[in-house]
């Protein structure tokens, strides 16, 4: 049996090293120390500390992460690797995430947006959606592009996100407003109108953090 070579460079890793180093990237930065296997798996939704174990062995066996031994917070990324110039990645997805109970499932795709969109922003709550829909034309999105959402079921005034209407059957980008018992769904595109529903029509489930295109 032939033996599979080393990764050697970002692109050839694993997705769930990916998912692994991104997170410990992102801890090292806030936190100026690495995190602990338990960290890491409820941050990215991992299922065990074992399989969080494996990866991190691989990631230091190709020289992507450095491990001090006997230190509970002993693992590091190697300064030229802690460089902006790494894209970050998130589970790609192509349906909304609407059940608030669990994390956002990794299916095994991923899609690389910028490192700016995560700053301060807990990496297993982000995903990338896939539009496969006409219902978000108001917000100029179309079939094909990806937009970036933070799961969460509120929005701030003023902010933008994905919005389910039940009793409609429909999925759409829309700007909050909040008045009272009622909430104003707001174009991103000035020639639509507005619409006004009561707050318990609405079903709030992700913040949008960004969108990427492809021309």
């Amino acid at each position: 049996m032939r033996k599979r070579n080393k990764p050697t460079h970002y692109d050839q890793l694993h997705s769930q090293q990916k998912r692994i180093f991104n997170f410990i990237k992102r801890f090292m930065q806030q936190h100026s120390y690495g995190p602990t296997l338990r960290e890491i798996m409820m941050g990215i939704g991992i299922s065990s500390t074992s399989v969080v174990y494996y990866h991190i062995n691989q990631l230091v066996e190709t020289g992507f992460l450095e491990k001090a031994k006997g230190i509970s917070r002993g693992l590091r990324i190697p300064d030229h690797l802690l460089e902006n110039t790494v894209p970050l990645t998130v589970p790609i997805l192509k349906e909304v995430v609407t059940d608030f109970s669990e994390h956002v499932p990794c299916n095994g795709h991923v899609h690389e947006i910028p490192t700016q969109w995560l700053a301060d922003k807990p990496v297993n709550e982000v995903y990338a959606l896939l539009i496969n829909t006409h219902l978000m034309y108001d917000a100029m999105v179309s079939n094909g592009d990806v937009v970036v959402l933070q799961r969460q079921n509120r929005l701030d005034d003023g902010e933008i996100g994905v919005i389910l209407l039940p009793a409609k059957n429909e999925t759409r980008i829309r700007r909050l407003k909040y008045d009272g018992e009622w909430v104003c769904l707001e174009p991103l595109m000035s020639v639509m109108q507005p619409l006004r529903c009561r707050r318990d029509e609405v079903q709030v489930v992700g913040k949008v953090l960004g969108l990427m295109r492809q021309f």
